[in-house]
């Protein structure tokens, strides 16, 4: 049977209905929203999670989890990822015997109109079937305003700039509009302060950075650095300075480029609130040895059980900070004073 999505995004009680649900297509940002929304719906339910791979490489263990009563609870739900037709056989058979107490969803990247695994659930009535295609302005603004429903001073205009911003990628507007929630906390938009908040700047092509650095394009370099939200002009002469020092080979470390790549690529980093590490690489032996005071910080021990946020986004504080510390040439007084620690101790 098909589901439309649009309707299960309003009533995801829909697919309550089934004993097996597929959902696929290339939007991944509504994908993780119905799955975010099954967790949540079926948040009583035992939930096991499979890929393809695992079952065919050991077919038992979803038929174990099928036949088997939960033991966490009186019901569960099994999610399987990344499935496509070489998974059609065993689910074909699963379904024949339909369970009261268990719900199995499937997750699948685009399955053409040829695919018997979509052919079957599209025949089936018992079985429902959702399909997830790129969204539109019309779609994305409609997402918006489902989102930011409970907060003011949500206009066309901003919608725009958001749907914009975003270039018309769902998981991108879902981070943005965590962002939003985030600083409005009080659920009262400023829109002055979007810009500032949110990364306008999500197209940059990171194909064209690796290229003006494999071929030493300073141009083209300093065309896309300056493209990237650092929002301090130290920062982008730290990362100009650094690239033109690998185009010489003069610095073989790893974690610069690391960083660097996580950067145009607006990911996320877990930023603990207590230290879990002890550097025990800062010794004599070291090839890169950097006596900061950060490096011999007191090891601490996490709390149980963790909080886990409900929200997650950047953190504009802590990035500043990080910039500023980490991302950014040293005044003159400081690179003197380290210059001469270096010469007499």
């Amino acid at each position: 049977m098909i589901l439309k999505s649009y309707l299960l995004e309003q009533n995801i009680t829909l697919i309550e209905k089934y004993f097996i649900n597929l959902i696929y297509g290339e939007n991944i940002g509504m994908k993780d929203d119905i799955k975010s929304q099954i967790k949540i719906y079926f948040k009583n339910h035992e939930k096991i999670l499979f890929t393809q791979d695992e079952i065919l490489k050991k077919k038992d263990i979803l038929i174990e989890q099928v036949e088997n009563t939960s033991l966490f609870s009186s019901k569960k739900i099994i999610i399987i990822n990344e499935v496509t037709d070489k998974i059609k056989d065993i689910i074909y058979d699963i379904g024949q015997k339909p369970k009261e107490d268990l719900k199995i969803f499937l997750f699948a990247q685009t399955l053409e109109k040829k695919s018997t695994l979509r052919k079957n659930f599209e025949k089936d009535n018992t079985q429902g079937i959702i399909a997830c295609y790129q969204d539109n302005e019309k779609t994305l603004g409609e997402y918006t305003r489902r989102k930011l429903k409970d907060y003011s001073g949500v206009t066309q205009q901003m919608i725009n700039f958001l749907i914009k911003n975003c270039n018309l990628d769902r998981k991108t507007l879902s981070n943005e509009i965590d962002k939003i929630k985030c600083l409005f906390i009080d659920k009262k938009i400023n829109t002055d302060k979007l810009p500032e908040l949110l990364n306008n700047n999500n197209n940059l092509d990171f194909n064209s950075v690796r290229d003006a650095c494999f071929s030493a394009d300073k141009i083209n370099l300093n065309e896309n650095l300056g493209n990237i939200v650092l929002q301090n002009e130290n920062a982008y002469k730290f990362w100009t300075k650094y690239l033109d020092r690998r185009f010489k080979l003069q610095d073989d470390d790893w974690d610069k480029p690391w960083t660097y790549i996580n950067f145009i690529n607006n990911r996320l980093s877990i930023f603990p609130s207590k230290n879990l590490i002890s550097n025990i690489g800062d010794d004599d032996k070291a090839i890169h040895k950097n006596p900061r005071k950060w490096n011999k910080l007191k090891l601490e021990n996490m709390k149980f059980p963790l909080k886990h946020p409900q929200i997650f986004c950047q953190d504009i504080n802590v990035d500043k900070f990080l910039t500023e510390k980490g991302f950014s040439i040293p005044k003159m007084s400081h690179r003197i004073k380290n210059k001469l620690k270096k010469l007499f101790f």
